[in-house]
C-alpha cells in the first residue's frame, strides 16, 4: 500500500441559479494542481492535491467523467479493501458542492453513477469469480446533514 490517506477535490459543473447570474468558475485545474482566483483575477491560491478533477465543464478537454473519479478514488480503495485493509472515502464539502453526485451519481444513467455503486458492483463481481470462495462483506453509509446523522 503507497500511502494511508490520499486527498481528491472535484469542481462540480456550474448549477442553474449559478449560471443563470452568469458567474464564472473561479477555479483552474492543471494536473493534480488548483487554483483558485479571485473574481478580480489579481490573487491567485494554488493548492496541490493528489488528484483534482475538473467536472466544470464536459466539453472541456480536461474534464473528469464518473468513471474518472471512480478510476482514481473508487478502484484503489476496493483495492486496498480486497487485500484486508479497512478503506473509507470521506467526501466533505458545503451544501450543493456535489458530494452526493460525486458519491451515489444519477442511478437513471449507467454513465452518471457515483463511486458508491460503482464499487459495490465491482467487489461482488471480484467476489463472484474467485471459485470456492466465502466472503463476508459489511458496508457502511454515512450522512450527515444538518447536524443530523443518516445511516
Amino acid at each position: 500500500m503507497s500511502s494511508s490517506v490520499r486527498v481528491a477535490v472535484r469542481v462540480r459543473p456550474l448549477n442553474r441559479r449559478e449560471r443563470k447570474k452568469k458567474a464564472k468558475c473561479v477555479v483552474t485545474m492543471k494536473g493534480n494542481v488548483t487554483q483558485i482566483d479571485s473574481n478580480e483575477g489579481n490573487v491567485h491560491n494554488t493548492f496541490a492535491f493528489d488528484f483534482s478533477h475538473w467536472s466544470c465543464n464536459s466539453d472541456d478537454q480536461h474534464f473528469a467523467s464518473q468513471q474518472v473519479v471512480y478510476e482514481d478514488v473508487g478502484r484503489p480503495t476496493l483495492e486496498h479493501a480486497l487485500e484486508g485493509y479497512n478503506a473509507c472515502i470521506f467526501a466533505y464539502g458545503q451544501t450543493g458542492a456535489g458530494k452526493s453526485f460525486t458519491m451515489m451519481g444519477d442511478s437513471l444513467s449507467p454513465t452518471e453513477s457515483g463511486i458508491i455503486p460503482r464499487l459495490c458492483q465491482q467487489l461482488f463481481e471480484r467476489i463472484q469469480s474467485i471459485d470456492k470462495m466465502e466472503a463476508t462483506v459489511e458496508v457502511s453509509y454515512l450522512e450527515i446533514y444538518n447536524e443530523k446523522v443518516r445511516d
